[in-house]
């Protein structure tokens, strides 16, 4: 090509770009400087992001280099930033790529490692020396070298998949280790070890990315109501399966989080920065959080006050740039389950971040033009002042660490509880999860090998294990089994209460008398498996009390296989044994099959292995006790094909919950169907319809007659949460709600004007905070005889809650399934009032119209994929709300 040619083509390139930014002014929109680089603009690399006058090494290309863009003027996919950090460990010596695991899409987690070449060669062997250490002082024998160990820092960005400029933020950080020829980047590499955890979502990072991209616009358009900015539902925020993986560190289930937490506790770093974003309205937060208010009591105060000595550096980092920020506020310490939280409960040390989002490229606000590369420098330059704090007081982030496992001995000794007795019968495939959990965390569970009764239960030797709280992560051990119900503040950024072993289902009891050196040493395994199956030439039976028995069902009736489930208990005698069954238990005979008994002992037998679940074989139909085989009280089951609604006003939390409790652990299909096509489906192809909370104004009229028809027809309508008050709204059902009333039914006493009250305006928060129920463990009384209630082993259920929504009981009497109990709280913080108001209230309900069945879960039971004791409920209802008699009432 001619240089005239090259210049004319410059030329008219230079022509349109100012052109547009011309256009735009004259629009009324002024383009920030940041994104004027082509017409001559800032070197965002040379003049923005990286400290003046930084060098680099230049045979690693910069990310403009590789990326063919700035950073911040598009959004980086993962793999993009993926395929960089492999070119940086090509390229430079300090660098080296870990992969830890896979999302459920398939994607690799990658963490990349930071340190002096000399540091990346020895890492493994500096990890065995620090773990070597620790476990020292989880023996109680504090032993440092004379050598200052290297700092080991985690740094991990953008674990909501749609608060990308941590992610960006990641890529310079990773540049700036591997490039940069600054003597005091040197020196901190030989003093520490840097982890990059760059995307801890990928999943629902990929799924935001790719929408902003298709969807932003040159030049931005700074309206919060452009479509750049107003992602589509459910978001990016998510996983896969619409998991928030910032409420699953201790949870444990996800494939991100189970990595994430082996790779935390493989390595236990000294520090971790979690990396976030918040609305664009506000500025840059990040820890010390409200002084004891939002601290855990469990964790030691040497921990939050390192927080405040880190802070001096974030605050100079961000004064350096004229960057706004504020601490002390919001954002809580408490609960344990956070990429910040969880760190100050095992081990480490952990410090929020909070970054104001544009959610795109630009935006305007109240405090001016909000940026994209603006959100990335901030987090960028906070990374680098984590790095420096960690390597300026790494002894003392180490001597806290020693410390903190030494101090869960001495809390230990003085705890009146000295172990965890925890049954497992009847829950093998949810005892395999809370084992894995346990050594997950690196806690140590052994088997009970002595039957014992203990506040009135029982616990069967080998079908229970005991927890110790002698152990070096006691407070991790005391975060599962948490009974706080007392705390300095009433208002909370997520939930109070913390105790998932509520939620497992299983019964427990804090064992007061010592453990002898016997028990202590023995190991549990992880699985017990179940009883092999034997062939039958007259019936199966499978109890219900098995939690993994509604997905047995599920497995069979999409066989099509016949199968009965009994509504009253029965012993049955064979062969010299009495085995007793309860409500709801399968019935799979022989006769009438579709397919040969052979067949049919064949698929049962692949279903006892892969299900972990007992299957008896029957040879005669005479019960000892309770209905026989051929009773009429055992009721056929048919197929339950389920439809989900979902879309804008949906909560996507628990529409990801009832698609993952479908697909994972029931393994049936489920048609997930957008509000918007509601009227192409033919209701009639489905028997159960679930409606989670949401806004489903969508619905007209003809839609709504046609699920009231639906439901009078035979079908099950499965509701959660507010849900219930719109099908109340719409005459559907007949739910009434305490609203405005005390915890009898009278109204409230209207105040008279002498009555009425002032308070300070600056109370307002901490007074209105009191009414809310912002997550708090309550007990629930349930009815193990009515079908949505078969299988549960405990006349109680604990639910957790996370709203003040508080439902009457119903006026079908036998219908009434769960119910709040006296004195109904067990973890978290509820004010005295809500206490009162919410006892006796309903938790499930269900009303009977027509040949149908509306199932009203006021308590959302698929919580976090963890609730397995609720799930057993939900899925109650999906597979046996059929068998519900309709001619019940009072």
């Amino acid at each position: 090509m001619k240089k005239y040619e090259v210049f004319f083509q410059c030329s008219l390139l230079i022509f349109f770009l100012w052109s547009s930014i011309i256009f735009a002014s004259a629009q009324g929109v002024s383009v920030p400087k940041v994104f004027q680089n082509e017409s001559g603009g800032q070197n965002l690399e040379k003049d923005y992001y990286f400290p003046a006058g930084s060098l680099f090494a230049p045979n690693i290309p910069a990310p403009s280099q590789f990326f063919n863009y700035q950073i911040g003027h598009s959004h980086t996919r993962y793999d993009q930033i993926v395929d960089y950090f492999k070119i940086l460990e090509q390229r430079s010596d300090r660098i080296k790529i870990d992969t830890i695991g896979r999302t459920w899409e398939g994607r690799l987690l990658v963490v990349l490692k930071a340190s002096s070449p000399e540091n990346i060669r020895n890492s493994e062997q500096i990890r065995q020396q620090h773990i070597e250490t620790i476990t020292n002082a989880k023996a109680n024998r504090i032993v440092v070298s004379k050598e200052a160990q290297p700092a080991l820092v985690f740094l991990g960005f953008s674990v909501h998949g749609n608060e990308t400029s941590a992610a960006e933020a990641s890529i310079l950080t990773a540049y700036y280790l591997a490039a940069s020829q600054d003597p005091v980047v040197a020196k901190s590499l030989a003093n520490g070890i840097f982890f990059i955890d760059p995307v801890r979502n990928p999943d629902g990072y990929d799924r935001y990315v790719n929408w902003v991209n298709a969807n932003a616009t040159y030049p931005p358009n700074g309206s919060s109501l452009d479509r750049e900015h107003n992602e589509a539902w459910p978001g990016g925020r998510t996983n896969h399966y619409l998991f928030d993986l910032n409420r699953d560190w201790i949870n444990q289930v996800n494939p991100e989080s189970k990595a994430r937490v082996s790779y935390f506790q493989y390595w236990l770093p000294h520090f971790q920065g979690d990396f976030h974003e918040m609305g664009a309205a506000s500025s840059f937060f990040f820890e010390p959080t409200k002084p004891a208010a939002q601290e855990s009591p469990l964790v030691p105060k040497s921990t939050y006050q390192l927080n405040q000595k880190f802070a001096a550096y974030y605050a100079n980092a961000l004064d350096e740039i004229g960057s706004l920020y504020f601490t002390k506020e919001q954002f809580d310490n408490i609960n344990p389950t956070y990429g910040s939280t969880y760190p100050d409960h095992a081990g480490s040390i952990g410090i929020l971040f909070e970054q104001a989002s544009p959610r795109g490229l630009f935006q305007r606000t109240n405090n001016g033009d909000l940026t994209y590369p603006f959100a990335i420098r901030n987090h960028f330059r906070i990374a680098l002042a984590s790095i420096s704090a960690s390597i300026d007081h790494r002894a003392a982030l180490l001597e806290n660490q020693l410390k903190f496992f030494q101090s869960a001995l001495e809390l230990a000794q003085k705890d009146p509880v000295k172990g965890y007795l925890v049954d497992l019968k009847y829950n093998n495939n949810t005892a395999v999860h809370f084992k894995e959990l346990l050594a997950r965390h690196q806690i140590r569970y052994i088997t009970n090998k002595r039957d014992r009764k203990v506040d009135g239960k029982d616990f069967e030797k080998g079908t229970s294990i005991i927890i110790p709280t002698s152990q070096a992560n006691y407070r991790l051990v005391k975060v599962i089994f948490d009974e706080t119900k007392t705390y300095v503040d009433s208002v909370f950024y997520d939930g109070s209460g913390n105790s998932i072993a509520y939620l497992y289902g299983f019964s427990y009891v804090g064992l007061k008398e010592a453990l002898d050196n016997g028990e202590m040493d023995q190991i549990s395994s992880i699985n017990t498996p179940a009883v092999a199956l034997t062939r039958s030439n007259y019936a199966y039976l499978v109890d219900w009390r098995q939690e993994g028995a509604a997905w047995l069902l599920s497995q069979l009736l999409q066989r099509g296989i016949l199968v009965k489930s009994a509504s009253s208990p029965f012993e049955l005698s064979d062969q010299g044994k009495t085995i007793g069954f309860d409500y709801g238990s399968l019935l799979i005979p022989i006769h009438g099959q579709p397919i040969s008994a052979d067949e049919l002992f064949d698929f049962l037998q692949k279903l006892n292995k892969r299900g972990n679940i007992t299957i008896t074989s029957a040879s005669t139909g005479y019960s000892g006790k309770g209905i026989d085989l051929g009773s009429s009280g055992f009721k056929s089951l048919a197929p339950q094909n389920a439809l989900l609604l979902t879309g804008n006003g949906i909560s996507a939390y628990e529409a990801g919950e009832v698609w993952y409790t479908f697909e994972r652990q029931l393994e049936q299909p489920i048609l997930r169907l957008n509000m918007d096509q509601f009227s192409r489906v033919n209701l009639e192809q489905y028997q159960v319809l679930v409606l989670v909370s949401g806004d489903y104004t969508g619905l007209n009229s003809v839609a709504i007659e046609r699920v009231r028809a639906w439901v009078k027809n035979g079908g099950t309508l499965i509701a959660f949460g507010r849900t219930g008050q719109w099908l109340a709204e719409q005459k559907i059902a007949s739910f009434k709600f305490l609203d405005g009333r005390s915890g009898s039914d009278s109204p409230k006493e209207e105040k008279t004007a002498k009555t009425k009250e002032r308070f300070d305006y600056a109370s307002a928060q901490g007074r209105e905070g009191t009414k809310r129920i912002g997550g708090t463990y309550f007990n629930t009384e349930i009815d193990g005889t009515h079908p949505i209630g078969y299988g549960y082993t405990q006349k109680t259920k604990p639910v957790y809650r996370n709203h003040a929504l508080f439902v009457e009981l119903g006026d079908q009497a036998y219908n009434n399934v769960a119910i709040y109990s006296k004195s109904p709280l067990l973890n978290g913080y509820a004010s005295a009032e809500n206490q009162k108001r919410i006892t006796g209230t309903a938790s499930i309900l269900v009303e009977n119209s027509g040949n149908g069945r509306i199932v009203y879960f006021v308590d959302d039971p698929l919580f976090r994929g963890i609730s397995f004791g609720n799930a057993r409920s939900f899925s109650n209802a999906v597979l046996l709300g059929q068998v519900l008699q309709s001619g019940i009432r009072r």
